[in-house]
């Protein structure tokens, strides 16, 4: 399945989810500057859950029916969604964009990791592991090269942790999602952003005060997540997660640094040093590796000529 041929709406929508959940790092960046993490996913979540019933009602989408979509929902909203969300927004003060986007590179290793156990039919190959050590190391490029990363040296661990964390959620939550094959995409994104509505909300009440106040960047900041990096993001994941594979839409967690350094230097004036450069072209090869784009061609054989 992994090999299959792609075609160019996979990755329209592909390229669609890199920019949504890439931007989000400095979304978050912003919002968390008056909005406290837990009521800034609460916060994020009730506008995507709006956004959400609306277009469900439009689109005639159905709720998860019987315990075992609900209990699989249960899993994506909270495990996959809701709580790496959190751990994200409690991270993103004290670590770099671009690392972050590092720390999002493990997700295709741990999703190698738990299809060999769950996913039978997305093995781990030879090529599908040389493209992921290609793309890691590419994405390790574009980090390294950042200003950002001289000025790192001084972080805490619990952060990273923290990243590390989420990163297992959304890795887990892609692995639950494929396991769904017999649910519509459009259900799946129906429950879980519903189920991560009701964690998110909970938490937020329990363990936060409620936000006193909330400047006008913070208040963008939370409906940029909310319309875009959860609502249309969580569309276009499960979707196209059914479409294609696991992995394929892992593929992602190699591009979403590009991104982020992309935008810091375009919003922050950040500069892009030569071996950014090097990491983003390593970055793609092991993409283009991954989807059996840069295949071998076979040498073709001539006729051979009448004695």
């Amino acid at each position: 399945m992994d090999q299959q041929q792609r075609t160019a709406s996979d990755w329209i929508w592909l390229a669609s989810l890199v920019l949504m959940w890439g931007s989000a790092f400095i979304a978050i960046k912003v919002a968390v500057e008056t909005i406290t993490p837990l009521w800034l996913v609460a916060i994020r979540m009730i506008m995507a859950s709006a956004l959400m019933i609306a277009f469900a009602k439009w689109q005639n989408i159905r709720l998860p029916q019987g315990w075992r979509e609900w209990r699989a929902m249960i899993f994506l909203g909270s495990i996959g969604t809701a709580i790496p969300f959190i751990l994200i927004s409690y991270a993103a003060p004290d670590v770099p964009s671009a690392i972050a986007g590092l720390m999002m590179a493990t997700i295709p290793f741990q999703i190698l990791l738990f299809s060999l156990v769950f996913l039978p039919e997305e093995k781990a190959t030879p090529v599908r592991i040389l493209s992921l050590v290609i793309g890691f190391v590419g994405v390790a490029l574009v980090i390294f090269g950042s200003e950002k990363f001289a000025s790192a040296d001084n972080l805490a661990l619990l952060p990273f942790v923290l990243l590390i964390l989420a990163t297992t959620g959304y890795a887990t939550n892609g692995i639950i999602s494929r396991r769904m094959i017999d649910m519509p995409a459009m259900t799946k994104s129906y429950g879980a952003i519903l189920v991560s509505s009701v964690v998110a909300i909970l938490g937020a009440i329990l363990f936060e005060p409620l936000p006193t106040s909330m400047t006008l960047p913070a208040f963008g900041g939370a409906a940029y997540l909310a319309v875009f990096s959860t609502w249309a993001g969580t569309v276009v994941y499960y979707r196209l997660v059914d479409k294609t594979s696991v992995a394929f839409c892992s593929q992602t967690s190699y591009l979403i640094p590009i991104v982020a350094v992309a935008l810091g230097a375009l919003i922050f004036g950040e500069q892009l040093s030569p071996i950014q450069l090097v990491g983003f072209f390593a970055i793609i090869f092991g993409i283009l590796i991954a989807e059996g784009i840069l295949k071998r061609k076979k040498r073709r054989r001539l006729p051979t000529p009448p004695a």
